[in-house]
């Protein structure tokens, strides 16, 4: 996705307000130029606004990885509360009277899932949306296209994971998945990387035994400016599941040719205009 203007600050107050999180206040100015400096040589018009992100983020390692130990326990809480939902998530989707209508469901609570915790209050690890659709409170994310059938024509599947904890809805969909017979690979990040799920929450899922590929990036996975491996896999599949707002910055107009399903709650009006939405909502969008 090539970036709109108002990108640039959003791209700083997002990574800047992960970094900064057991920074002093003298390495906050730094962390701050620093993320100035990189922005001022990346942000384009024609850039990838997710290898733009990539790169800012690599200038100020030091303070992702010194963030970690902040990260680490909220993580462990968003899984925690996630798990507690599962059982009730698989009896939402198992409701469902059709083949089509139980896989939409779990495409739909995992859209739901999609919630950022950064400098949110407890509430927001508990996955409320989610228990809303669940109990009936509040309608499904908006479904655009037939994922259904997207999903039964694919054999090789790449899948994006976004944050912890709702990599655990992840692992419901990517089940059902497995029931239609196709082969899942898995992609998380490597760690540290702030909210994101890397493998300790993927193995959380037991997701390393049920994938039957689970790779890391770095960053967020931009076709052809990853690591071999992973674009091989990205070559290799029929289909691409992308969660969250930065895998869809870093993918979207890069499938060529591909098809993709787009998981996400839309929290900025440029991508609100991309996909046609309102800001705020949850969606499952198939783009070919």
């Amino acid at each position: 996705m090539n970036p709109d203007i108002e990108c640039a600050p959003c791209t700083l107050k997002w990574i800047y307000e992960r970094a900064e999180v057991l920074a002093d206040e003298e390495s906050r100015f730094q962390l701050s130029r620093s993320i100035l400096r990189a922005l001022s040589q990346e942000f384009c018009s024609d850039a990838n606004l997710g290898s733009v992100t990539n790169k800012v983020i690599d200038v100020i390692d030091d303070f992702k990885s010194y963030s970690a130990e902040y990260f680490e326990f909220f993580k462990f809480i968003s899984n925690q509360h996630a798990r507690e939902l599962l059982s009730a998530a698989k009896l939402f989707i198992t409701k469902g009277e059709t083949g089509q209508e139980k896989f939409v469901r779990a495409c739909c609570l995992a859209s739901a899932s999609n919630i950022a915790p950064i400098g949110g209050p407890p509430e927001t690890f508990k996955f409320q949306d989610v228990i809303d659709i669940i109990l009936g409170k509040n309608p499904l994310p908006i479904v655009m296209g037939d994922v259904f059938e997207a999903a039964k024509k694919a054999k090789q599947i790449l899948y994006l994971a976004d944050n912890a904890g709702e990599i655990g809805f992840d692992s419901l969909l990517i089940a059902y998945l497995k029931e239609l017979g196709s082969k899942v690979t898995l992609i998380v990040k490597k760690d540290p990387f702030f909210e994101d799920a890397t493998m300790k929450d993927a193995s959380f899922f037991h997701l390393d035994r049920s994938t039957d590929g689970l790779a890391t990036a770095s960053g967020f996975f931009v076709p052809n400016e990853s690591p071999s491996s992973l674009t091989d896999s990205f070559k290799e599949s029929d289909l691409v599941i992308s969660k969250g707002t930065g895998n869809y910055e870093a993918l979207k107009d890069e499938i060529r040719g591909k098809t993709a399903i787009f998981m996400l709650k839309v929290k900025c009006k440029p991508i609100a205009m991309k996909i046609g939405v309102n800001v705020g909502s949850f969606v499952v969008k198939v783009e070919k």
